[in-house]
């Protein structure tokens, strides 16, 4: 049976290379006879295909307006028309009537099909000879026909992009007209992106042509998703878009891509199909309007509405627009080759290709370097091939509804543009969205499509049971009903966030909880059952915590983030709390210091100022006094010294600053109660299921024995009783289950220290689920929109002003003599320095004084004995 089909297709083969041979022959004939060099070249394509035809009539098209301008030219093209009939088998074999490989045949058929084709193909090439070949097919053989052209120098152009395997570097004499797979992914990544869609599905036909494009944009495409993007043939597009019409799917909430090899030929397919396409956005490359291109279409319809009563419904695209640039820059690149190298055309050498000796072109490499460098004015704009490849600058991307409207481009230097391009080039802050006109979507609505789904799927919600918080979570089941009812905050959140969508999520509450009705494990295990895809999601109090984000996706957090520490708070009952702030040392060396102060000033005012002196009583109480009133700036006697003033403006200093830090410390004591865990005596309570290890590092405790326990009343009752009678010193907890607790003993227990080590409560849903980013938005709007504060007021009864967010480390303990003993270093210093100073001035009055008094002395001395002098002289003359 194998071999009977394989023996049909050689006979179908050696049928068709006869032919060629033929009709060659005769064209070979009748061209001999006159002056002009005529230049053979092979056209294979699909007769029957919507590009087939509208190629064949451009050629036709293109030769006759060439020829019609440049009738002095002294080479012509000879067109010769092969039909593939869509198979790339026959499309290798109308490539082999210019030069066969044998090797090639050896892959596709037996071993006596090849030597009958080799016996066809040597009268063939003994007969005729082409000069180039254009496939008009985008299949896997233009590929082989691309190696056969390397191998005897012929240029094969191919009117498809084959891909970025088919490298200019590799195939030397490969021409290709428009982009490959890689530039379009990036269109289709731009669109995407301008609509905000994280995924893309592909719906592609599997061939060669169009099995590039997944691999080179597999990363922006899922499987779950309502964003189909179509890259497949337009017949077979066709009868997609027919079923997805029957199936519901061109309908509301989809939105659907087509590339340019279905978006080409939208304006020839048939008007049921373009029904069934409405709101589709597709891209395909961009022909600048022209007079030139319509008077072209005009004439091209016209001709084929004469000729052709098969292409009334069809238009004119861009590959027949590209076909006629092409065969301009053939003829053209033709006529050089003759007029520059005339020596050179249609010679030949033979050369042996494995076995077989066939002709190899020698005016190949002349001819495709001309065809290169051809440079014009075409219909569809600049010509110029770029390493073999006429690459189109620009996407126009259009919306099919009721018609193709453009609704933006695509370039690669600038992304996605306007349709005012060339007014607003220099807005470049606007996003890609903006950029674009509005867009009728599947079902004639202008709502984008969001880009994915739940397709009336009920979600199952798995919620942890038994959790001694009830505030926060709570599951009861009615014992005659046997209806379970699930509320807290989680729950209120949950549902105002879901209300909050665009659309509507249909959900049920799971309890993960065994037969007695206990939990049935631990929160890892509740969210490896979204991991393990036994539920859709999980509400409740899970926390966001590193390790798990490999398994599940968070929500972004809907409470306060962090871990706290709660303790009894100070007995303010005490008589004698005024005294707790300063230790006694520090009293005892205060009150010294108070009366040091005010002997000292005493002692320097009293003997010059009056307000100093008085009876040995009154100068006491103004000691005492003047000295205490300087603790509350009470003191209004003129001071005459300059050494009191200096020991005054020194004390009141030292005043200052140990009134503001009693006063700070003394407020601190009737709010925080400073505690110590760093003995091996002190308990810590925690919550079940709660990550301790992390938390007693960072929270600074050293060896705390640990007790678990389950709700507020429990707490309670264990920092009531303290660690000395079964209790604990403190409590350790996420600051929801804190608040709530707070907000049960407002009175009795503050938080002491908290810190931002944990990521607050989120809801779980599986890896790569789109509901994780609307409902993060919907937290967000709640946050923003103060309801998630309203709901915290309504559970945990806003325990705002409860919180001290003080660390142990910078919370206050009794002031001692050593924090202050510089203070009272200088202010001793000071009173001794100007005690002594008084002193010293005082005795060196006295010591002027009495020399003064001295002095004084010896004068009157000295006056006396002048006297007796004066007496005793006269005496002693008269005698």
């Amino acid at each position: 049976m194998d071999f009977t089909r394989k023996a049909k297709w050689t006979f179908v083969l050696v049928t068709i290379l006869f032919s060629l041979v033929r009709s060659s022959s005769a064209n070979h004939t009748s061209i001999n006879d006159t002056s002009i060099e005529m230049i053979h070249v092979g056209l294979i394509l699909d007769a029957q295909s919507w590009v087939g035809k509208i190629v064949d009539s451009c050629i036709s098209l293109a030769i006759s307006d060439f020829y019609s301008r440049n009738r002095h030219y002294q080479t012509k093209l000879i067109v010769h028309t092969r039909d593939s009939e869509g198979y790339s088998l026959l499309v290798l074999s109308q490539g082999m009537f210019l030069c066969i490989w044998h090797s090639i045949v050896f892959f596709i058929m037996t071993q006596s099909s090849r030597i009958h084709l080799r016996c066809a193909v040597l009268v063939l090439l003994e007969n005729f000879k082409l000069d180039a070949i254009i496939v008009a097919e985008n299949s896997a053989a233009v590929k082989i026909l691309a190696e056969l052209g390397s191998r005897v120098k012929i240029p094969i152009i191919s009117l498809f992009a084959a891909g970025p395997s088919l490298s200019f570097s590799e195939y030397p004499y490969l021409i290709q007209i428009g982009q490959d797979e890689s530039s379009q992914a990036k269109v289709i990544a731009a669109i995407a992106e301008a609509f905000s869609w994280r995924s893309v599905t592909l719906i592609y036909e599997d061939n060669d042509p169009a099995r590039p494009i997944l691999s080179n944009a597999n990363t922006c495409f899922d499987q779950h998703t309502t964003v189909l993007l179509v890259h497949m043939s337009p017949t077979l597009a066709s009868r997609l878009f027919l079923n997805a019409r029957r199936l519901g799917m061109m309908s509301q909430g989809y939105a659907w891509i087509t590339t340019d090899m279905i978006t080409n030929f939208m304006n020839s397919m048939d008007p049921s199909v373009i029904e069934s396409m409405q709101g589709v956005v597709g891209f395909k490359p961009h022909i600048p309007a022209s007079k030139e291109l319509r008077k072209l279409a005009i004439r091209w319809r016209s001709k084929n509405l004469n000729e052709n009563q098969n292409l009334e419904e069809m238009e004119m695209n861009v590959y027949g627009i590209w076909s006629y640039d092409m065969v301009w820059a053939v003829a053209t690149a033709a006529e050089r080759v003759m007029t520059r190298h005339p020596h050179i055309l249609h010679q030949v050498t033979r050369m042996n290709m494995n076995f077989t000796t066939i002709r190899s072109s020698q005016s190949g490499l002349v001819f495709m370097d001309e065809i290169l460098q051809s440079r014009f004015k075409g219909i569809s704009g600049g010509f110029q091939l770029t390493n073999g490849r006429l690459i189109p600058k620009e996407f126009e991307i259009v919306n099919v509804f009721k018609g193709e409207s453009i609704i933006g481009y695509w370039n690669p230097g600038n992304g996605i543009t306007s349709l005012m391009k060339q007014e607003n080039h220099n807005e470049t802050n606007s996003t890609s969205s903006s950029k674009l006109e509005s867009v009728i979507w599947p079902g004639g609505t202008m709502n984008i499509p969001k880009g994915w789904s739940l397709h009336g799927k009920r979600l199952r919600i798995g919620v942890p049971a038994n959790n001694g918080f009830r505030e926060i979570i709570s599951v009861t089941r009615d014992p005659r009903t046997n209806e379970t009812t699930v509320t807290g905050y989680c729950v209120d959140v949950f549902k105002e966030a879901v209300q909050s969508l665009g659309y509507e999520v249909h959900y049920d509450f799971i309890p993960f909880e065994d037969a007695n009705g206990r939990m049935a494990g631990t929160y890892d295990d509740l969210i490896l059952q979204v991991y393990y895809k036994n539920y859709d999601a999980v509400v409740g109090d899970t926390t966001i915590l590193a390790r798990r984000f490999p398994y599940v996706d968070f929500t972004m957090p809907f409470t306060d983030k962090g871990i706290g520490t709660v303790v009894p708070k100070i007995n303010k009952k005490s008589l004698w709390i005024f005294l707790m702030p300063l230790s006694g040392d520090l009293w005892i060396t205060t009150a010294a210091f108070f009366i040091l102060t005010g002997l000292v000033v005493w002692f320097i005012e009293r003997p010059i100022n009056e307000e100093f002196q008085g009876s040995p009583c009154e100068q006491i109480g103004m000691i005492f006094w003047y000295s205490f009133s300087t603790l509350v700036f009470a003191h209004k006697e003129k001071l005459l010294s300059n050494l009191s003033k200096f020991v005054v403006i020194i004390w009141v200093f030292v005043v200052l600053i140990i009134t503001s830090s009693y006063t700070a410390t003394l407020a601190s004591m009737l709010t925080v109660q400073q505690i110590e865990l760093n003995s091996k005596q002190d308990y810590v309570g925690y919550h079940y299921g709660f990550v301790l290890s992390r938390a007693v590092s960072n929270l600074d405790f050293k060896n705390p024995r640990l007790k678990p326990y389950n709700s507020p009343e429990e707490y309670a009752d264990a920092l009531g009783r303290g660690s000395n009678n079964g209790g604990v010193s403190a409590i350790i907890d996420e600051i929801p289950y804190l608040k709530v607790f707070l907000a049960k003993y407002p009175s009795d227990y503050t938080i002491i220290k908290s810190m931002t080590t944990s990521g607050g409560f989120g809801f779980v849903f599986p890896k790569g689920s789109p509901l994780v980013q609307d409902i993060s938005s919907a937290i967000m709007r709640l946050r923003e929109e103060e309801r998630l504060q309203l709901m915290e007021n309504k559970w945990f009864n806003s325990t705002e002003s409860i919180f001290t967010d003080q660390d142990t480390r910078s919370n206050p303990s009794r002031l001692n003599l050593h924090s202050f003993g510089g203070l009272f270093l200088v202010t001793g210093i000071s009173s001794t320095s100007a005690l002594l100073l008084c002193l010293f001035q005082k005795s060196r009055a006295i010591i002027i004084r009495e020399f003064k008094f001295f002095l004084n002395s010896m004068d009157s001395l000295k006056d006396y004995l002048k006297v007796q002098r004066y007496f005793t002289t006269p005496t002693i003359l008269f005698n």
